[in-house]
């Protein structure tokens, strides 16, 4: 049987700081720049999601759109939406690679 493959794209927009405790606020302003701003500064994000079936490629293979897009928006977009990701408790625990600059 044939596979289809979906990616749907989702979108949101939230703020985050960068900023490490082990530099001082001046190292801090040097090393991030205005992404180090206290108040934050915003992203516009996209998320990929893809999803794969066994049905046919014609009909989506059975996929049901809709479940997919409350559950990508209730776990994903709802969270992060018009939010700091700072403020996330679960952020801080997601190893991350931290670039020099953001924008």
């Amino acid at each position: 049987m044939a596979q289809a493959s979906i990616t749907r794209r989702y979108r949101f927009c939230a703020a985050h700081r960068l900023h490490t405790d082990h530099l001082s606020l001046e190292d801090n302003l040097a090393a991030f720049g205005k992404c180090n701003n206290p108040n934050g500064h915003g992203h516009n994000y996209v998320v990929l999601v893809t999803v794969k079936s066994t049905g046919s490629a014609t009909t989506g293979g059975g996929l049901d759109f809709d479940r997919l897009d409350r559950i990508v928006v209730d776990q994903v977009v709802r969270r992060f939406d018009h939010h700091d990701l700072n403020q996330d408790p679960e952020l801080p625990n997601v190893r991350r690679r931290v670039k020099t600059s953001c924008c």
